[in-house]
């Protein structure tokens, strides 16, 4: 079993499993301090679902930014957060004020700040791109019907910590607060773990349940989230997979869809049946580790190319490996070609969609500086590379013949200091069975057509606009500069 820390994040997702990157610096829009404090705060479960009862207090999160595209977010910078009665008099957090710090970044909330103590963080929602925050621990509130406040305070010149360290002395015009509730009645499961597995099937008919007779496939790796830690654990000749979290822990549990590798037919492939894809959709489990979670089941299909190469389902399971399989045998030539090129071109255009058909009609206009990404893999690994469009809206990048490709784009962002409102939604190519618009396939010579097209929306406003709005990324966090150790004092 590997295990490994997830520090605090802005994350991003690419298809099922989510590769989680550090982000501790963010760069801050600049915004007059005089501005009111707009936007929202809001409780919510750790997969970011709006949540005001809670079953326990583990359970407990908070987020904040705009509660639809175009609305006000919240003011950039750094803020404090707290939990207390819901007089607001009581407070109820137990640790230190600098352990309760998080930043807000393009009006979301997208991480904590802090030392080692800062608190772990959800899965970011998909809808506002704000990321949930833990409020554990606290107190139980002395209000006989279960109700606390959640706090959000302002970073301001009227801001300031306690001498005891856990006390924020604060404005209440620098603070935005939310009632919740959360229950404390008895432990359903007092041990300090709670057992969490499953069984991994091969769904021989494809209806995601787990028939008799489906036998169970070995050797496919588990991603386990709970709370700030994730595991990767694999399932054993029985299709078993387990492992013992801390009990009150968040988690989310997906299956790392395998290749079928060196041992699989030429142009074989894998596909997960089960669980049901949720609206993104992904396959996976949440929920929080109050009891053991015994029936966490993953369930795959193979299909092996026909004699046409067109995929057919496999009536029993392919090889399982982490590597792609073997390309198809490469047609002999008639004589040798030490000239030949071992790289091809992948290219395409990007262009606005006026009239939202998917199609780059005659008359649309081309849009630049959008950053078109692309995944390789070869058997000597995986890389990720970005390309962007010139101003005709073409873009294109040499790749070696061979190589599997993933080809997405990164939708942009409207200039906020033009356009702080405005917005952009993707309209082709036409979305695939599990939601993404993009192209995949293996390089074998030259490929162009790879197009993209968009519509955008100027600062809010629903009425699509008739030409591109600006196009904008935000700026890479700098590099953070090392602290030098402190120099011992002399004895």
């Amino acid at each position: 079993m590997k295990n490994f820390k997830i520090k605090p994040r802005a994350i991003i997702v690419l298809f099922t499993l989510a590769v989680m990157s550090a982000a501790n610096v963010y760069v801050f829009l600049n915004k007059a301090s005089a501005a009111a404090f707009s936007g929202k705060i809001f409780t919510t479960t750790f997969s970011g679902q709006n949540e005001n009862h809670f079953s326990s207090k583990d359970a407990v999160y908070l987020s904040g930014g705009p509660v639809h595209d175009g609305a006000d977010g919240l003011p950039d910078g750094s803020y404090y957060f707290q939990v207390t009665g819901p007089s607001g008099n009581d407070l109820l957090s137990t640790d230190l004020a600098v352990c309760r710090q998080l930043t807000v970044f393009s009006g979301r909330i997208v991480g904590v700040e802090g030392p080692a103590c800062q608190h772990s963080t959800g899965i970011p929602d998909p809808e506002n791109g704000a990321t949930p925050v833990k409020m554990m621990p606290f107190n139980d509130t002395p209000n006989p019907g279960g109700n606390h406040k959640a706090w959000l305070i302002r970073k301001t010149g009227n801001t300031t910590v306690a001498a005891d360290g856990i006390h924020i002395n604060f404005k209440n015009a620098d603070a935005k607060n939310e009632v919740f509730k959360a229950d404390s009645g008895s432990c359903p499961n007092c041990a300090p773990t709670s057992l969490l597995a499953g069984r991994k099937f091969y769904d021989a008919n494809s209806n995601g349940l787990s028939d008799p007779g489906e036998g169970p496939v070995e050797g496919v790796q588990i991603l386990i989230i709970a709370g700030p830690d994730a595991s990767v654990v694999t399932t054993n000749g029985s299709g078993i997979w387990s492992i013992a979290v801390p009990t009150g822990s968040a988690y989310q549990v997906l299956e790392i869809l395998p290749f079928t590798g060196l041992d699989g037919e030429p142009g074989s492939y894998w596909q997960q049946t089960a669980p049901a894809a949720n609206s993104e959709g992904l396959r996976s489990y949440t929920g929080t580790a109050t009891a053991d979670q015994l029936n966490l089941d993953f369930g795959n299909i193979c299909f092996n190319p026909d004699a046409e190469g067109n995929p057919e389902a496999s009536s029993s399971p392919c090889p399982v490996s982490d590597l792609p399989p073997p390309p198809p045998p490469p047609t002999p030539t008639p004589t040798p070609c030490p000239d030949c090129s071992t790289t091809a071109v992948l290219s395409g255009k990007k262009f606005y969609d006026a009239n939202a058909n998917a199609v780059f009609d005659v008359g649309e206009l081309p849009v630049g500086g959008v950053q078109i990404l692309v995944v390789l893999t070869t058997g000597e690994g995986t890389t990720l590379t970005f390309a962007t469009t010139d101003g005709s809206g073409n873009w294109s990048l040499t790749v070696p013949i061979g190589a599997q490709y993933i080809i997405g784009e990164e939708q942009p962002f409207t200039d906020p200091a033009t356009e702080p409102n405005g917005y952009w939604e993707q309209t082709a190519p036409v979305t695939n069975e599990e939601g993404f618009r993009g192209y995949s396939g293996t390089v074998s010579e030259d490929q162009g057509g790879f197009n993209f097209g968009n519509v955008c929306f100027h600062d809010g406003n629903p009425t699509q606009s008739s030409t591109p709005c600006t196009v904008w990324y935000p700026a890479p966090p700098p590099t953070p500069t090392p602290t030098p150790s402190p120099t011992p004092d002399p004895q």
